[in-house]
């Protein structure tokens, strides 16, 4: 194991040593009296219980597999309707209050994470020993992890109560809901107090894992692309404007502080390829930090990656590369084998998106579809054939699941099986994100050619030749699925960007939001489903409803009765022009 392991877990066991990070807490409050910070290694033990907090609602997979699980580049990956992911694919339960368990835990773990941060700024401020500069530092890192819970919260629920407070007395509890421009407007706040009082990136003491400037004017990016994009009613041409350039200012900001760049081999970003090398490279805004032992290890895993035996590869090969199994820490340290992560696998990257990849893309480095896995004493080879199989289990090469593998969040080492903890790392915003934001943006103000400078970077870095937009038109003006809309080259240039985004971020819980706001989702999803329904494809179910661009998913009954105050979302309606696709 790492000595870099040991400093992580030495780093937020001591969080977890303290009452500040009992997540059975009741979300709305969370109140410390014993905690007066007299030292900067006290302070950061509290920090560590706000961090701790954050990330558990981003190291929930079965967030992540419901996001991807709800768009046309996810589908279901194992035999039974595991989690209600086949309902979920098939969007059933779209008017009630429990959503067969979708995105019931998003509320309470965002609102864990609020209050602690809520209960460090109380705490922080009172505190006479610690120095000016000190606590606008802590009280900076506090306000940007209340802000992304927020922006967990709103894009998955629409207006949500506004706590700024901590919460002494829980005995009747009346928060009313806040509209979403309300909320938004409280995240930018947060979210600029961080950029001022923040250091640029970690350097000089300051952990390179911590919140920063550049971590808070991408999220600054990203959310005025988002409020430009749900402004509008349809596509980027009815974007906000005022909005959208609010946006370019932040990605620019963070593209010329010259801090962060991309990492030229894509298959170095993720610690199941490239090991420790992996963690907080310049690529990295904000990451997840973990560690394989109880209560710091990554639960994603768990979600994601290749097929259910209980005895795991000896080897993957992946894109003319062995990848050994076992006792190293990452896939090119040959091991023993035996190793990798136990997975549930409820859901896979969908076929449909993983045929949609060029062929030389180096991004399918992590989308395995060929192995060779250990059965009791007998060793197999394994392919993914889709177009024979049709996802039935076991395929007549061998392959043990639905899907083709993810193995971005896939941890090679043997104590990952063993013990079902991962300690690898979890990017959550990545400097790929503000690139494709940046061109996005520039795109629907009207420089394409601005925007295809942005998308090459990413597109390149995939190993593929640059794109133009007279090739990116004619790729889509003609499409066959009728997915694309594209009449001018900067439409063919707006579904260009919008399908990098999807093949650079799959499996990371990025392309639902996109589809959502650009007012592709119902179009997408609708198409994808019915198509592989009709195929029977093994575990696809019949469309049962389609998502509109300003759909809501509802509060979860236990919450809706925690809070007095609350209104529970008003019903969802169909997008009326893909219903079709139900037939």
């Amino acid at each position: 194991m790492k000595l870099y392991k040991y400093i992580v877990a030495g780093l937020f066991g001591l969080a977890a040593l303290s009452s500040c990070t009992d997540l059975d807490e009741h979300p709305y409050t969370f109140i410390d009296p014993n905690a007066y910070y007299k030292t900067e290694a006290e302070l950061n033990s509290g920090l560590n219980s706000v961090y701790n907090a954050y990330r558990s609602l981003c190291n929930d997979g079965g967030t992540f597999m419901r996001l991807e699980g709800s768009t046309d580049f996810g589908q279901p990956n194992r035999e039974g309707n595991k989690n209600n992911i086949n309902d979920i694919n098939a969007w059933k339960y779209q008017n009630q209050n429990n959503n067969a368990g979708t995105f019931t835990s998003v509320w309470t773990k965002a609102l864990t994470a609020i209050a602690r941060a809520n209960s460090m700024i109380d705490q922080i401020q009172n505190n006479a020993n610690i120095a000016d500069n000190m606590k606008a530092r802590a009280i900076g890192q506090c306000r940007f992890l209340r802000g992304c819970s927020y922006y967990w919260m709103v894009r998955i629920y629409g207006g949500v109560p506004i706590i700024k407070e901590a919460v002494k007395d829980i005995s009747n509890l009346e928060f009313p809901r806040a509209t979403a421009d309300e909320v938004y407007n409280f995240i930018v706040e947060d979210w600029e107090f961080a950029e001022a009082n923040l250091p640029t990136r970690g350097e000089g003491g300051y952990d390179v894992w911590r919140a920063s400037k550049g971590a808070a004017q991408a999220y600054l990016g990203n959310l005025y692309l988002y409020r430009a994009s749900m402004a509008g009613e349809g596509g980027y041409k009815t974007y906000d404007k005022t909005l959208l350039n609010k946006a370019a200012e932040y990605c620019k900001k963070v593209i010329d502080s010259k801090v962060y760049e991309l990492v030229p081999d894509f298959g170095n970003l993720w610690c199941s390829l490239n090991g420790d090398a992996a963690r907080n490279t310049k690529e990295s805004i904000f990451e997840l930090q973990f560690a394989p032992i109880s209560g710091q290890s990554n639960g994603m895993h768990q979600n994601f990656g290749m097929f259910a035996d209980s005895v795991y590869p000896v080897d993957f090969i992946s894109f003319g590369k062995t990848l050994f199994t076992g006792d190293g820490d990452k896939a090119s340290e040959k091991g023993k084998g035996e190793g990798g992560s136990y997975y549930y696998l409820r859901t896979g990257p969908s076929v449909e998106a993983w045929k949609s990849y060029d062929k030389k893309d180096q991004r399918l480095k992590v989308l395995i579809s060929e192995g060779t896995y250990k059965k009791g004493e007998n060793t197999v080879h394994c392919v993914y054939d889709p177009d024979v199989d049709l996802g039935s289990l076991k395929g007549h090469l061998g392959w043990g699941s639905c899907c083709p593998g993810n193995i971005k969040f896939h941890d090679f080492s043997t104590t990952a099986r063993t013990a079902l903890k991962s300690g690898n790392n979890f990017i959550v915003m990545r400097y790929a994100q503000v690139l494709l934001d940046y061109a996005e943006i520039q795109n629907a103000l009207g420089n394409t050619a601005v925007a295809l400078q942005y998308l090459n970077m990413v597109h390149m870095r995939a190993g593929l030749p640059a794109l133009t937009a007279a090739a990116a038109l004619e790729l889509y003006k003609n499409d066959p699925t009728g997915r694309a809309d594209v009449s001018s080259e900067a439409d063919a240039v707006d579904e260009a960007i919008f399908m990098e985004r999807g093949w650079e971020f799959i499996g990371e819980g990025v392309i639902y939001y996109d589809e959502l706001r650009s007012d592709r989702l119902g179009k997408r999803v609708g198409y994808f489903v019915k198509k592989y329904n009709d195929m029977k494809y093994n575990q696809v179910l019949p469309l049962e409803f389609v998502p509109t661009k300003h759909h809501l998913w509802w509060i979860p009954n236990s919450d809706m009765s925690a809070n007095s105050a609350l209104v529970q979302n008003p019903e969802n309606k169909e997008d009326a022009r893909y219903t079709h696709y139900k037939n």
